[in-house]
């Protein structure tokens, strides 16, 4: 089985070093390694040429954004299965990649498995991520995203006639939106997610999908075109999951407290309790107004410049 690995790059320099070795050093051999760099203007091409023996396929050149190199990457592809890894991120030990194979050979049914990752960012501790089984996945994905760092996709999924190419219309959130196709593909045509307890990669989190703003406006315009999410138990489901991320000071996306409780003179607790008031609205509304009622929330959060 033939595994191919992508890493797109822009200016890397810093991580790249680390994130190459993890690669080459693996116990596991057949491995295709694609490169895609946005035409750097730091030292990243001259620390990917001291590894070129190591490296199968190396394209520098500008690009439209990261899902556009990522595209790219995927048409350079001929392995079985693909990985993405970010040139801040690297594969956790030398087994990783020999792991996944062994556990894809023994379930020869799954055409996407994904693992656990390690978080890390230059101001908190880091700490492992376990993402859940496959039957609470697009629960997950309301407020939540599967790891790419850690997602090991069937070739053919990238065919249009199943999931296709990721979109280039996002800055932030295109890898989310496949993962939401994959998993309602899967789940509407009789297939299965595998979910392998392992820990697969170490993340940096500071990167630019991480940027809450662009991610949950993103995320949420995404939710909204997906026709599984407009069934009224999942318009329900979702209202229940922004209440319980929203309202939590210590909630998942962790908005800032510092941010809550601003100058204006508004204490957290009037902001709760708007919330609770504006949510219980949302229940009994059609849930088109809910959109209105999600910027409304994004200003109070002081997550827009409006």
């Amino acid at each position: 089985m033939k595994i191919s690995i992508i890493t797109v790059c822009y200016n890397s320099d810093d991580y790249i070093k680390q994130s190459i070795e993890s690669v080459i050093n693996q116990d596991y051999k057949n491995i295709e390694y694609i490169i895609v760099d946005g035409n750097s203007q730091d030292n990243t091409k001259k620390i990917i040429a001291n590894y070129s023996s190591g490296i199968t396929k190396f394209i520098s050149e500008p690009d439209h954004g990261i899902y556009n190199a990522m595209n790219k990457g995927v048409k350079l592809a001929s392995g079985d299965y693909i990985y993405f890894l970010g040139s801040d991120d690297y594969l956790i030990d030398n087994q990783v990649i020999s792991d996944v194979v062994n556990f894809i050979n023994k379930n020869p049914k799954y055409e996407f498995v994904y693992g656990n990752i390690e978080v890390r960012s230059s101001t908190n501790s880091s700490y492992i991520h376990k993402p859940p089984k496959p039957d609470n996945v697009l629960e997950e994905l309301i407020c939540g995203c599967l790891p790419h760092q850690a997602s090991f996709s069937h070739y053919s999924l990238f065919d249009s006639q199943k999931v296709g190419l990721f979109s280039e219309k996002y800055k932030s959130a295109s890898d989310y939106e496949w993962f939401v196709k994959v998993a309602t593909f899967i789940s509407e045509n009789g297939k299965q997610l595998g979910y392998f307890n392992r820990l697969i990669a170490s993340y940096n989190s500071e990167g630019t999908s991480s940027n809450i703003e662009n991610a949950l406006t993103e995320m949420f315009e995404i939710q909204n075109n997906t026709p599984i999410y407009q069934q009224e138990r999942w318009l329900k489901f979702r209202i229940n999951k922004y209440q319980q991320v929203l309202i939590s000071p210590n909630g998942y996306w962790e908005l800032n407290r510092t941010k809550i409780d601003d100058n204006q003179g508004n204490s957290l607790e009037r902001k709760i309790n708007y919330l609770q008031t504006e949510i219980k609205a949302m229940e009994s509304s059609k849930f088109w107004k809910l959109r209105t009622a999600w910027f409304k929330l994004k200003k109070l959060f002081g997550l827009t410049s409006s």
